[in-house]
C-alpha cells in the first residue's frame, strides 16, 4: 500500500532539489555555456555573412558602374570609329573624284592635241593637194573640163563634196 508521510514527502522534495541543483551545476550550466558559445558563433557568422553580403553588393554595384562606363566608352569608340570611317570614305571619294577629274582633263587635253594634230595633218594634205593641183594646172592644158575634174578630184580627196553650190 502506498504510505504517504510528511518525512517521505520532505525527503523526496529534498532529493529532487538536490538533483535539480546537481543537474543545474553539472549539466544545465555547461549546456547553456555551449548554447551561448554556439549562439555567439552563429551570430558572428551571421554578422560576417551580412558583412560579406554588403561587400558583395557594393562590388556588384561597382561592377555595374564599370560595365555601364565601359559600355559608354565602347559606344563612344564605335561612334568615333564610324566618324573616322565616314571621314576616310569621304576623303577617298574626294581623292577619286579629283583623280578622275584630272584624268578627264588630261584625256580632253589629249583629244584636243590629237584633234589639232589631225587638223594640221589635214591642212598639210590640203596644201599638198593644192600644190599638186596647181602644178597639174600649170603643167597641163587648162580648160573648163579639166579644171572641173581637178576641182572634183581635190574635193573628193579633201572630203567635202557639197561645194558645188559655191561655183
Amino acid at each position: 500500500m502506498l504510505n504517504i508521510s510528511f518525512w517521505n514527502m520532505a525527503g523526496v522534495v529534498i532529493e529532487v532539489l538536490l538533483l535539480y541543483l546537481c543537474l543545474k551545476k553539472f549539466l544545465f550550466k555547461p549546456i547553456k555555456a555551449i548554447q551561448e558559445k554556439r549562439q555567439a558563433m552563429i551570430d558572428g557568422q551571421m554578422q560576417h555573412a551580412e558583412q560579406k553580403n554588403s561587400e558583395a553588393l557594393e562590388l556588384k554595384s561597382q561592377y555595374e558602374e564599370k560595365i555601364a562606363s565601359m559600355q559608354d566608352e565602347s559606344d563612344q569608340m564605335i561612334e568615333k570609329a564610324k566618324k573616322d570611317a565616314q571621314f576616310e570614305y569621304e576623303r577617298i571619294i574626294s581623292q577619286a573624284n579629283s583623280e578622275a577629274g584630272s584624268l578627264m582633263k588630261k584625256a580632253k587635253d589629249n583629244i584636243e592635241l590629237e584633234r589639232e594634230k589631225a587638223k594640221h595633218e589635214m591642212e598639210s594634205q590640203v596644201a599638198d593637194l593644192a600644190l599638186l593641183a596647181a602644178s597639174r594646172i600649170l603643167g597641163e592644158k587648162s580648160g573648163a573640163e579639166s579644171d572641173q575634174a581637178l576641182y572634183d578630184q581635190f574635193l573628193n580627196k579633201a572630203g567635202d563634196s557639197d561645194d558645188r553650190d559655191r561655183n
